[in-house]
């Protein structure tokens, strides 16, 4: 298999595992790509290059889509460790202040 076939099967392969959430198979995938690479040499074909380009493009927008999503979710399972441990209120100025969970409620009702 030449390196330019190869390379476009393993860019699919890196698709497709970050389509599937599988980022321990991307490590794998990657060390294959820069080995792929350093046997690329000087291209060929425009056309192959161009679509190997457009392909690692796509993979990346992807991987940045899973790196917000990720950040996401980490932040959301902050916010819910925040609300376990406490309220959070904000001053007058607009600071976030905590309290603890271990006060006793108002009896406003």
């Amino acid at each position: 298999m030449g390196s330019d076939h190869l390379l476009d099967s393993l860019l699919d392969q890196a698709f497709a595992a970050v389509m599937a959430a599988d980022y321990a198979a991307l490590e794998a995938i990657d060390a294959q790509i820069e080995k792929a690479l350093a046997q690329f040499g000087p291209p060929k074909d425009q056309a192959q290059l161009l679509h190997l380009q457009r392909k690692a493009e796509r993979n990346a927008i992807c991987l940045q889509a899973a790196g917000r999503g990720i950040r996401s979710a980490l932040r959301r399972l902050q916010e819910v460790r925040r609300a376990a441990t406490g309220l959070a209120t904000y001053d007058g100025k607009g600071r976030r202040v905590e309290t603890g969970g271990h006060g006793r409620l108002s009896a406003r009702f």
